[in-house]
């Protein structure tokens, strides 16, 4: 044979042999797996907000959900208005009434985790 034609032979070939390799050893991976039972842990995760103490995350915890960390902040509860300047009529001028926190409580942030097992059958 010349060497033009052996060329693109050989760059045929040579990809064939790879792709077949990993073909045949793919197969007896995916063999074995089909056999024996699968069991796939899941991993949930929420993220819950508790503000001024009005709720409670015990219903989760019920659940089987588990504290994973938490963060508290100090947030404003409720808001009153008040007088932007000593000199302000509020009755008069609604422009010059400015809005701010009246009692300051906490924001505690939850994360919760929950693994549950799901076996997966091939």
């Amino acid at each position: 044979m010349n060497n033009l034609t052996m060329k693109p032979l050989v760059l045929l070939i040579f990809p064939l042999l790879l792709s077949s390799c990993t073909y045949f050893s793919s197969d007896k991976e995916d063999s074995s797996n089909s056999n024996s039972n699968n069991n796939i842990e899941i991993i949930e995760s929420i993220e819950v907000s508790i503000v001024c103490n009005k709720e409670s995350i015990n219903e989760y915890l019920e659940k089987g959900w588990e504290i994973q960390s938490s963060s508290v902040t100090e947030v404003p509860c409720t808001w009153k208005t008040q007088k932007s300047t000593p000199k302000c009529n509020l009755k008069r001028d609604k422009g010059c009434s400015i809005t701010v926190p009246d009692i300051m409580g906490t924001k505690t942030t939850y994360v919760l985790t929950k693994t549950s097992a799901d076996s997966k059958d091939n």
